[in-house]
């Protein structure tokens, strides 16, 4: 795969600690019949080669309440269309981007713990679209490309087209939802004003 350096990567904002946020609310699971969890940090199938969520016991999906508002509006237009949205990544504790930086400690690619992501605030998730049989629906890159057909606003060929309306469709279910997507990644979908959330370092201080 060939790594463009003029893209930030790994799902995030690099925005600074939040000094004067509200304290954090609960993180929630994210359940429901149109939401399927296919955590890729959970398996070797990832960019890193490495399960670098089985050390914590994370497997499965928790956002901020907020984000799991917004998740729950897109239900009904995931229903009428017959698809269900498969979840590659959510909150992620800070103890696993230590981890991450430690396997990658470059910030194109991955976000520096120091800093942080808008995963480690539960207010970020990584989403694909698959048919109602749990057949994933093509996109025009694979999860964690870092090329430039990664962006939402990559323009494809005729003979891709299907796999950028695919990619619209999914950006239109989440944008009208109320998220709004990275410009750098197509699968990476945030609440709004994500950096006034604070850091959760754990799943104990949910």
């Amino acid at each position: 795969m060939k790594i463009s350096s003029t893209l930030l990567l790994f799902c995030t904002i690099f925005l600074p600690f939040s000094t004067n946020a509200e304290p954090s609310k609960k993180l929630q699971a994210v359940e429901g019949e149109r939401f399927v969890i296919d955590l890729r940090y959970n398996t070797d199938d990832n960019f890193l080669k490495t399960n670098v969520y089985k050390p914590f016991g994370l497997d499965h999906c928790y956002v901020h309440p907020d984000l799991y508002s917004a998740l729950k509006k897109a239900e009904s237009q995931l229903k009428e269309k017959g698809l269900k949205l498969v979840f590659w990544d959510c909150y992620r504790p800070l103890k696993v981007q230590q981890a991450m930086w430690k396997i990658v400690p470059d910030h194109r690619y991955v976000a520096n713990p120091k800093v942080g992501s808008n995963h480690n605030r539960g207010v970020a998730v990584d989403v694909s679209l698959a048919k109602e049989d749990g057949t994933p629906l093509s996109m025009p890159t694979l999860f964690d490309d870092f090329s430039a057909k990664a962006s939402p606003n990559y323009r494809c060929g005729e003979a891709e087209k299907d796999k950028c309306e695919n990619r619209d469709l999914l950006k239109k279910i989440l944008t009208e939802s109320g998220l709004e997507v990275l410009n750098s990644e197509w699968w990476h979908f945030q609440l709004p004003h994500a950096g006034k959330y604070p850091i959760i370092e754990d799943l104990n201080s949910k």
